[in-house]
């Protein structure tokens, strides 16, 4: 779904071998991403194996996102001579989500490109802040991440950490 009144770009390059590619909806590709219990108990602090999501849940995240003033994307790398999808994002003012749901991709810096790119659009469409986005705290990895990007921490509510990023047009690139 397009951001207010912006077309959605069908393609954002981040570099040759990494891109966003806006959501189709064939949300069955990201079924495995969300029942992987790493993404879950990141994602959403739930470790009890029998609440991990089925398609249905899926589906309806998806459904939402659909709804409301946000463009989603499926994060793309190329692999074997083509574009495969290993997770998602989307650019949102309120606590705009990332997933790498392919384990092999995590830790090796495609959450700093992509999440630097949705800034970017952030930026293109005049949001001049992100709120409210929640990270556990036992997310380390994610703590690190959002903090790299100018993310600031500005409160806590039970087990989450809430950031906030101020955007302003000087920081344009």
């Amino acid at each position: 779904m397009p951001y207010r009144n912006f077309k959605q770009p069908e393609i954002i390059e981040i570099d040759t071998n990494l891109r966003l590619r806006a959501y189709d909806g064939n949300y069955q590709v990201a079924v495995p991403w969300y029942q992987n219990e790493v993404v879950y108990y990141n994602s959403e602090g739930i470790t009890d194996k029998n609440k991990i999501p089925d398609e249905e849940y899926v589906k309806g995240m998806y459904e939402y996102f659909q709804k409301i003033d946000s463009e989603m994307y499926f994060i793309e790398v190329m692999k074997d001579g083509k574009f495969i999808p290993i997770g998602d994002a989307a650019m949102k003012e309120e606590n705009p989500p990332i997933v790498i749901g392919v384990d092999e991709y995590r830790g090796i810096g495609i959450g700093k490109k992509v999440m630097t790119a949705i800034i970017n659009r952030a930026r293109e469409v005049g949001i001049t802040r992100i709120t409210e986005t929640t990270i556990y705290e036992y997310n380390i990895a994610s703590q690190k991440l959002y903090e790299s990007l100018g993310f600031k921490r500005v409160g806590v509510r039970g087990q989450e950490y809430i950031y906030e990023l101020l955007l302003f047009v000087a920081d344009m690139p």
